[in-house]
């Protein structure tokens, strides 16, 4: 089962897509109270508190329908006395249990996520009617929570165009809900809501899943673009505006070719694997190029989790290139064997890949291969079966 048809259990993953997702919100009880109780606990938010250095803006308070200033947060209990709403950005930052909740889903869906905690006092309202904009699902951990949902009134915001800006619709909200453990909540972005605790302290995760946009695939272009010397170049003055329109008719040329020379889809979604980041990326003391090989040709290794991969033939067509979080790999003379294996296994030995590459030789061309991809973090060596067999 994919996480996301976890998270949606019962409801139906295609009913979601098809007919809720980014347009109407969906209120899904859970059949069970701890469907969520591994991620986050009042347990686990008072770790955080107690052993990591929160600063503002990661550790805020909500009162009133407004966010308190820094200064507040030094009188931190005593707001909460008074019905402060206390928030907690970055969770899936801070908690392995989050990270690899997190990593997950953005592996899955393909867009970046992140993962907030939000602890509310019973009929107190931390926020205002506002929106998001990112798509939000809202994971109930303990207590109890009333919701709200209501229409847009901007269709798809960007994340400049803040509610703040604008006013709240008017009428009835379209959803009401109450949310107890183990329950969920999909909000799509734009659409304005509001949320007060009921008879017991509430906590919450709220998962925001940031998708890409045309607006963002036009940045990523002028990007492009901006590393060619012409896109640069000033325009002519406007002592004759035949000039400026002989430049811009130039340059919508070059842009036609450009786009005609190019695979932007595949650029583009090139672009977007490497802006996906390792749910871990140390590995410490074999990316440093010491005991890489502990049990020899036996020694295991492993694939990061939830990593996207692209592996592309070389131009001259003597190895691979292999994309993985913004870096590239060159791999030349190798078998497909070993591009297929070590991309589509979980874990490997040094004896796989002596199979994977008949007569290669052990010390001279295996051992160097697997310590660069050791040291540039596209494998990882092992350490489970080392603490088992230790």
């Amino acid at each position: 089962m994919s996480l996301l048809a976890h998270i949606l259990e019962p409801y139906s993953t295609e009913e979601f897509l098809k007919n809720k997702w980014t347009s109407q919100a969906v209120f899904i009880a859970s059949e069970t109270t701890n469907k969520f109780a591994h991620l986050f606990s009042w347990e686990k938010l008072n770790d955080i508190l107690n052993f990591h250095e929160l600063k503002y803006p990661e550790l805020r308070l909500a009162l009133n329908g407004k966010v308190l200033e820094e200064a507040d947060n030094r009188n931190l209990i005593n707001l909460c006395h008074e019905g402060a709403t206390l928030i907690i950005n970055g969770v899936h930052k801070r908690m392995p249990e989050i990270a690899s909740f997190s990593s997950e889903l953005r592996y899955e869906l393909g867009y970046s996520t992140q993962v907030n905690a939000y602890c509310s006092w019973p009929g107190r309202q931390g926020f205002s009617s506002h929106y998001d904009t990112h798509e939000v699902f809202v994971l109930q951990i303990a207590g109890s929570k009333q919701w709200h949902v209501f229409p847009d009134t901007i269709k798809y915001p960007l994340p400049d165009q803040k509610s703040a800006s604008f006013l709240p619709p008017a009428g009835d909200p379209y959803l009401s809900c109450t949310l107890g453990p183990g329950d969920l909540l999909y909000i799509p972005r734009g659409h304005w809501h509001y949320a007060v605790a009921l008879d017991e302290p509430s906590l919450h995760l709220t998962l925001g899943v940031h998708c890409q946009t045309g607006i963002d695939l036009l940045d990523w272009l002028v990007g492009e673009l901006r590393q060619k010397p012409q896109w640069r170049r000033s325009l002519p003055l406007r002592l004759d505006d035949s000039d400026v329109s002989t430049s811009v008719e130039t340059l919508v040329r070059d842009l036609h070719q450009y786009l005609g020379d190019r695979n932007i889809p595949q650029d583009y979604t090139s672009y977007l694997d490497s802006l996906g980041k390792p749910i871990a990326k140390y590995s410490l003391p074999y990316q440093a190029g010491f005991n890489l090989f502990p049990y020899g040709v036996e020694t295991r290794f492993k694939r990061p989790q939830f990593q996207r991969v692209r592996v592309s033939e070389l131009a001259d067509n003597s190895g691979y290139l292999i994309t993985m979080s913004g870096k590239e790999v060159s791999l030349k003379g190798v078998t497909p064997a070993l591009v297929e294996n070590l991309f589509t296994r979980e874990f490997f030995t040094g004896q796989d890949v002596i199979n994977w590459l008949p007569g290669f030789d052990w010390e001279i061309d295996i051992i160097p291969l697997l310590t660069c991809l050791v040291l540039e973090g596209i494998i990882f060596v092992d350490t489970e079966r080392m603490k088992d067999e230790g």
